[in-house]
């Protein structure tokens, strides 16, 4: 068992910009007791909800953390929960997994408030196209919601309408991870049906509903539908595409390329934490976890990491080379989040092809999978089995998504977590029932209805 008490932990709200929709002035969201009863309530409810989806406990920071802490590839560099998470001891009274848990499921209750009172509001300025609108994009981020909860901690409690204390929250067991996942694919397909066909990197539209059902197909083993939605992207080539060199998605400050799908902006009065914890001293940042030397070794082998070297960055100091992460590196931490990225779509299809078993290098996994190698600058994969490929995609995800919540995610969905991290690292152990996180002690506290992982 690795567990202990509950420790208390309280996150902040950061705000996203997008656009003309979303401002930066933090007076634009209402609170989840605001009435919603016009046009202008409508679109300020709706910010909200992309409020606190960037948040510092979501993909502003904690969440994101979760996906590439536990991959034997970070080195922490305080005492705290980091340590935790690095060496794959997860504990019921982990800090980080409770901010997390809270700052998703307070997602959800924002997009629950809109999904259930926007279609009642009577105002003529408040089209219908424009009610589907904003109906679609949060039932999206309620799906997109729900999937993390999911793939991170299992089957969970399945709230679909809004709540203003915990006390007026319905009694409801958790849901199975099945059940779980239907829940997702409804709100994907009621967004899909309300949402337009549009390019647009920093909200919710048809097309973002496409990646996150290629990434849920892909959960559920689904390889015939994750093929098809990641195609959906890949064959839009005028508006998505892997952009060269590797690091034009990220660097010189660009928001927005062709290579995104969908991300979160920040703004000076509402930075992104991430960038804060990932950048060195003499860089403004307070340096609380890096790469890991074999890591930084890997990302700057020129056969290996490629272009990807371009995540990492150093200083010397002491006649000591330091490294850090450097996908986060803007002052002020204006950084984005990304959340769906073309070269996931590429990935997913190598991934879906490999499992059934077309591993053409013309027009199957392997074309797919030389095609984000050859952004990256490295030459034709030399993997020939279905094993020897789906292994080599799994480790061009490690690489391409290095600080990105992918890798610890793509180990516990493959059942590898357990080879793959105690081949790594000798100090590293891995236990079955960590292959889902365990639920907050202080949420079971809170909650009679709510059950713990097993084991934990």
């Amino acid at each position: 068992m690795k567990h202990l008490k509950y420790i208390l932990f309280s996150f902040s709200i950061l705000l996203s910009s997008c656009e003309n929709f979303l401002e930066t002035e933090p007076l634009n969201a209402v609170s989840d007791l605001d009435p919603i009863f016009d046009k202008g309530s409508s679109e300020t409810a709706l910010r909200g909800v992309y409020r606190q989806l960037s948040s510092s406990g979501y993909y502003g920071e904690t969440y994101v953390t979760l996906g590439f802490f536990p991959s034997a590839d970070i080195k922490n560099l305080t005492t705290g929960g980091a340590a935790n998470l690095v060496n794959i001891n997860f504990r019921t009274d982990e800090v980080l997994f409770n901010t997390a848990w809270s700052a998703i499921y307070n997602t959800i209750n924002r997009a629950n408030h809109v999904i259930t009172k926007v279609p009642s509001v009577q105002d003529p300025t408040l089209t219908t196209n424009l009610k589907n609108q904003i109906i679609g994009e949060a039932k999206f981020i309620r799906a997109l919601a729900y999937f993390d909860l999911a793939r991170a901690w299992g089957g969970v409690q399945l709230f679909l309408e809004p709540t203003v204390s915990l006390q007026e929250r319905p009694n409801i067991r958790r849901s199975t991870l099945a059940q779980t996942y239907a829940q997702v694919l409804a709100d994907l397909q009621d967004a899909e049906a309300l949402l337009p066909d549009a390019v647009n990197r920093i909200r919710a539209t048809k097309r973002t509903v496409w990646a996150l059902r290629a990434r849920l197909h892909l959960y559920k083993k689904e390889w015939a539908l994750a093929e098809e939605y990641a195609t959906k992207l890949i064959e839009k080539s005028a508006d998505y595409t892997l952009v060269k060199p590797y690091s034009a998605w990220f660097a010189n400050n660009v928001v927005g390329t062709r290579e995104s799908i969908f991300e979160l902006q920040y703004s000076a009065i509402n930075p992104n934490a991430t960038r804060a914890q990932m950048q060195h001293p003499t860089r403004g940042g307070t340096y609380r976890y890096a790469p890991n030397d074999r890591f930084v070794s890997l990302l700057n082998n020129p056969a290996i990491g490629g272009g990807r070297s371009a995540l990492i960055s150093s200083v010397v100091q002491n006649n000591t080379r330091i490294w850090f992460g450097n996908l986060y590196y803007r002052l002020p931490a204006t950084d984005p989040a990304y959340i769906f990225r073309i070269s996931e779509m590429y990935l997913i299809r190598a991934e879906a092809r490999a499992q059934q078993n077309n591993l053409s290098i013309t027009n199957g996994a392997l074309a797919d999978l030389n095609l984000v190698r050859d952004r990256a600058e490295l030459p034709v994969s030399i993997a020939v089995t279905q094993q020897e490929i789906l292994q080599a995609i799994e480790e061009e995800r490690r690489y391409e998504f290095a600080f990105e919540p992918h890798r610890w995610f793509d180990l516990a969905r493959t059942g590898r977590a357990k080879t793959v991290l105690e081949a790594l690292d000798s100090n590293i152990e891995v236990e079955e029932h960590e292959y889902i996180f365990p639920i907050p002690v202080s949420q079971i506290q809170l909650d009679k209805n709510l059950e713990q992982n097993p084991d934990y």
